[in-house]
């Protein structure tokens, strides 16, 4: 700011560089205070279109003196004034006495304080553009005002703001030194040391001096005062803006430290009696005990039992000793965490509206980690996480309570008054106003691809905001993809028909064998937010939205996965390199698959972008990993062959389809290209075969519901025409012939889901041989791996990721329930002619031409 020319002086100043000690101590006690990076471009931008009066809750010259100390080290707009804080203590002593010696002068000239107001001092500052500070809640600003009549900052800047040809934007900021959540104020301490959200002097410096390494500078949503203004009706007088800008201020702080630090805690005792003592749990017990005493007082302590089994007992520092532990063990095994930050930003606003739903898919028990870990570095509450009980195992089943977890079963059947407790205890997270994290498809995804969505606990999160314990669900679809998941042997077994191993203490001392390895990076997205209310719209019950709901989710997951090399590379060599491959022609499939995923704006990253030295860096990395061998050349005149094992070729295809979801329709209609005898290709015939295809697939893929296959259909052939593996001919109806290049080209897509039909055909061809219904589930299915093993050897079909178990139980449900009505009772065997005509179906179209 420039010299004041005002006679009288104020100490409401600080405008000049601190001396060499001066500096020294303030970077010592400062440099670790962190800022939310995404506000630096704002400032600057918003210090050029008009002048940035920054607004704190409480008055506080250590936190002035941080503000303005951190803003001037980053050169960003830092407060040289602030209203109402006499900072005489802060400045040389020259100064100082000037000061003194100018504010004696000024109260013997008039036999008053001076005003910095009626002096004109803040005027000033403000018609010259001066960055300031202004303080929401003042006692000492309020009794001045109330008994001096003494200007309210807020009502000056609105009368001020006329005389501007720039806004006067006013920016809402905080500073938190712990990230604990805030407990109930009812504490003795509180009494003694002030409240946690105004803490009192003793407080305050013990908390610095404690925690300073943790403190956080974070902003709430500027205030244009020029829009405010313009927006609001004449006459209203400039108190009453105040007043409601002020409120406006305070009540965005508050919700931005909701954002970061999550609702004021309850005692878990507070709300186990919260849930317990409910009307709803009550009424279950009585109604089990049939009024008897014994059985009532029996089913009480059930009751307490369950609550214990189930409900969180988050506790800060063990959060942030296991967050420490976890930045270790990221560094151990990732190369990184790789998010966007921009995605971060959209849900930390939205996290203002209502309580955050987390819903990411499901690949590995480390999802639990790396979601909460990126939240908690991106300042926002950790969730309180849905987990099975499967991890209830000591120790890290008490770790994970400690930092958020609640357990869940895997179903609730024969278990009335569990159900009723856990969802008495949803009900009570969201009312308290937590955040949750659960995963919509149930259970890990052993084959990569996204599992069809559960809609059980969707339905309690439906019946809570019906019921009135929330006034909105802000869900947060996201997206989790590995480089490597930990589990992936494991995965391997499970599909080839072995049992589930069983989560333990000993295992994961067993798992300490890849803190020797490296898995490459976690990629994590997140989709747009969105609102329930606004989904829901006036009309629908919530409930009746449930199904299709989760389907929107679902597809919210799949559109926001990033195709990373390795399942990029993964799904080119399984497609039409599975018996090997030179370098050369592996790079000509992907460059092919990249430019349809940059026509349809798939999200990429951005290592795909040079897409020769992708390939390269990614085959030299999995032949690292041991997954890709090389033939090398000895004659120097051909390039080296590369090629994969049959067992790992079970492990890429879990890469592969992390990402097949963005290529079905496409996928379905080069099959329908290629099979067949006819060169010219009948729409009408093309858009009934994939209504088959689709309804087929129901149980692997999450499609929109009443789809219809007509426009994937032509939008599919409009592409291949349009980078030429189609020629149209000028007929009604108009067909089409695959070109050269398209029998060069198709079978990249028509061998995504070569995969699924050849799984299909070996389901149905053992069902064939069945002459009645009198096999169990499990032996059909040991069946199938068997004919598909002795099918893979004999080379009656080419993938071996046919053989996987999961396959084949979708194939079976469809067959039971789709293709069949099991229950109808219509006959005790199998319609040996209905599958017969199936199995001839899916041999023609999984035999494709090539």
């Amino acid at each position: 700011m420039k010299k004041m020319n005002a006679k009288t002086l104020f100490p409401y100043v600080l405008d000049h560089k601190p001396g060499f000690l001066l500096s020294w101590f303030l970077y010592r006690l400062f440099k670790r205070v962190r800022i939310d990076e995404n506000m630096k471009e704002s400032l600057k931008q918003m210090q050029k279109d008009g002048l940035i009066v920054y607004a704190v809750k409480y008055r506080g010259r250590l936190d002035y003196l941080l503000y303005h100390y951190n803003y001037r080290r980053r050169r960003l707009p830092y407060p040289k004034i602030a209203f109402d804080l006499n900072i005489s203590m802060l400045l040389p002593f020259s100064r100082f006495v000037k000061i003194i010696f100018s504010q004696v002068s000024a109260f013997l000239r008039s036999g008053r304080r001076p005003s910095p107001y009626a002096a004109g001092f803040y005027k000033k500052a403000i018609l010259e553009h001066t960055t300031s500070l202004l303080f929401l809640v003042d006692p000492k600003g309020f009794l001045a005002r109330f008994i001096h009549e003494e200007k309210d900052p807020l009502e000056f800047l609105i009368e001020t703001q006329p005389e501007l040809d720039r806004p006067i934007f006013i920016v809402p900021q905080l500073i938190l030194y712990q990230k604990s959540p805030e407990k109930d104020p009812s504490s003795f301490s509180s009494l003694v040391f002030g409240f946690q959200d105004h803490p009192g002097p003793i407080r305050k410096i013990i908390l610095f001096f404690r925690y300073h390494r943790e403190a956080l500078i974070d902003f709430g949503r500027p205030l244009n005062l020029h829009s405010y203004l313009h927006d609001q009706p004449a006459g209203r007088s400039s108190a009453e803006m105040a007043s409601a800008i002020r409120n406006l201020l305070i009540e965005d702080i508050d919700n931005q430290k909701r954002v970061i630090l999550g609702p004021i805690v309850k005692s878990r005792q507070q709300i186990k009696e919260i849930v317990l003592m409910n009307p709803g749990v009550n009424t279950k017990i009585e109604s089990l005990a049939e009024s008897d005493f014994k059985k009532l007082k029996s089913l009480r302590k059930k009751a307490d039992d369950y609550f214990e089994e189930i409900a969180a007992d988050y506790n800060g520092a063990y959060v942030r000793i296991f967050h420490k532990i976890l930045t270790w063990f990221w560094k151990k095994i990732y190369q990184d965490i790789d998010c966007n930050p921009t995605e971060l930003a959209r849900v930390r606003d939205w996290a203002r509206r209502g309580p955050l739903i987390y819903i990411p898919s499901h690949k590995s028990h480390i999802d639990y980690l790396a979601i909460n870990y990126v939240l908690y570095n991106y300042n926002m509450h950790i969730p309180r996480v849905a987990a099975g009980v499967n991890l209830t195992f000591w120790p890290m089943g008490h770790i994970f309570r400690k930092c958020g977890a609640f357990f869940i079963r895997r179903t609730f059947r024969d278990a009335a008054l569990y159900a009723e407790v856990f969802n008495q205890y949803i009900k009570t997270l969201l009312q308290e106003g937590f955040p949750i994290e659960f995963y919509i498809e149930g259970g890990r995804s052993r084959n990569g691809k996204l599992i069809l969505p559960k809609t059980g606990f969707l339905a309690i999160l439906l019946q809570a905001y019906q019921q009135g314990f929330c006034k909105d669900l802000i869900f947060v679809p996201a997206s989790i993809v590995y480089d490597r998941v930990l589990e992936e042997k494991s995965y391997q077994k499970e599909i080839s028909g072995a049992g589930k191993e069983r989560e333990s203490l000993r295992n994961m001392i067993k798992a300490r064998k890849f803190l020797n390895k490296k898995y490459g990076k976690v990629y994590i997205r997140f989709d747009e937010p969105f609102s329930f209310k606004e989904y829901l719209g006036p009309e629908s019950a919530p409930q009746d939205a449930r199904r299709a709901l989760a389907d929107h989710i679902a597809r919210a997951i799949n559109a926001v996965t990033l195709v990373t090399p390795r399942s990029l590379v993964a799904l080119a060599i399984l497609t039409v390199h599975r018996r090997g491959f030179l370098l050369s022609e592996l790079t000509a499939t992907v460059s092919t698959l990249i430019d349809f995923m940059a026509r349809h704006r798939i999200p990429m990253q951005a290592a795909l972008k040079n897409n020769e030295q992708m390939v390269r860096e990614t085959i030299s990395l999995m032949m690292a990993w041991k997954i890709v061998e090389i033939m090398e050349d000895t004659t120097g005149t051909e390039e080296n062959f590369y090629f994969v094992d049959d067992e790992r070729k079970i492990e890429l295809e879990y890469y592969k389809n992390n990402i097949i979801h963005f290529f079905i329709p496409y996928s379905f209609t080069a099959v329908l290209l290629l099979s067949g005898h006819e060169e010219e290709k009948d729409p009408e015939r093309l858009i009934r075969d994939y209504a088959f295809l689709q309804d087929l697939f129901k149980y692997e893929f999450i499609f929109e519901k009443d789809a219809a296959a007509a426009p994937k259909v032509l939008s599919a052939l409009a592409y291949f025409r349009e980078v030429g593996f189609l020629t149209a001919h000028n007929t009604l109806p108009r067909r089409d012939t695959v070109t050269k290049l398209g029998y060069t080209k198709l079978p990249i897509w028509a061998g995504l889901i070569k995969t699924f039909l050849e799984s299909y055909w070996i389901a149905v061809k053992v069902l064939n041989r069945e002459k009645e219904k009198t096999l169990t589930k499990e032996d059909l299915l040991k069946n199938m791996v068997y004919m598909g093993k002795r099918f893979y050897k004999l080379g009656v079909i080419d993938h071996i990721g046919a053989l996987s178990r999961l396959n084949f139980q979708n194939a079976l449900n469809w067959i039971q329930q789709d293709l069949f009505d099991e229950n109808s009772g219509e006959n005790d065997g199998w319609n040996r002619e209905r599958l017969a005509g199936l199995a001839q179906k899916l041999y023609e179209l999984s035999h494709y031409r090539l």
